[in-house]
């Protein structure tokens, strides 16, 4: 069973797989799901990580090219951003450079915290090595994965966990942009690793898993919104330098 956390060093090495096995998930989930504009969830059960999977996939209309690699290095850079526009239970983040060279396959990495108001008495922090890579000409994808080490966390912050496969996808075809949101966590850090782990399964093992589901369903139609809004753009650069892409 995967533990919560992988050292950094791991976590390097485990990502061009894991990039792989993502692109072929997404892969698979559009195979399946034509709908344009409509968001999708299914989940699947991942026996490494003793707990379910989920991927949300939304094939959002007329997009330019040139929006592949621009909402990738979004998505790679979120925790820079004082605010996710497709996001709003986000609070803060914080990022910094990794000192060794990334694993053959991946593009770059970083070490970063994300700190996400889930309903709890509490935020939660996701602290994690964010990596990208570039499958091919139409597909990238950043995996995350936590790691016990990074930027310096708030007093008393409150850490959540992701496992592997765990990541985006962002595909471009036929002036449609993919965006696959897959999502694998061992619960919301409310007990011990272990029950914790215990609670969530059997919540979504009794079907009991509607809010989980109907947060990815949101966040999904929040980015399609927002990207035929015509303010994604501005919205960004008003926050982080990135490549210029029109609206």
């Amino acid at each position: 069973m995967q533990s919560n956390e992988v050292s950094v060093a791991q976590a390097v090495a485990e990502a061009p797989a894991v990039a792989a096995e993502l692109a072929a998930m997404a892969q698979a989930h559009r195979d399946e799901h034509r709908e344009v504009d409509q968001s999708h969830t299914q989940r699947a059960w991942v026996s490494t990580a003793r707990t379910y999977c989920y991927q949300t996939h939304i094939a959002i209309s007329a997009q330019p090219r040139a929006r592949l690699a621009w909402l990738a290095e979004l998505l790679y850079s979120a925790a820079r951003l004082q605010r996710q526009p497709w996001y709003p239970q986000f609070s803060s983040g914080c990022s910094e450079a990794v000192s060794m060279a990334p694993a053959a396959g991946i593009g770059k990495h970083q070490l970063s915290w994300g700190c996400f108001d889930l309903g709890l008495p509490q935020p939660r922090y996701y602290r994690q090595l964010v990596s990208l890579a570039s499958i091919d000409d139409n597909t990238q994808v950043i995996v995350a994965r936590s790691v016990p080490d990074g930027p310096a966390l708030p007093a008393q912050a409150r850490l959540a966990y992701t496992l592997n496969p765990n990541g985006e996808v962002v595909y471009w075809e036929n002036d449609k942009l993919h965006w696959h949101h897959i999502c694998c966590t061992p619960g919301a850090g409310l007990l011990t690793p272990l029950t914790d782990r215990l609670l969530i399964n059997t919540l979504r093992l009794l079907r009991l898993d509607q809010t989980e589901r109907a947060t990815y369903r949101e966040e999904a139609g929040q980015m399609r919104d927002w990207l035929h809004s015509g303010r994604a753009a501005a919205d960004i650069s008003a926050q982080i330098s990135l490549p210029v892409t029109s609206d």
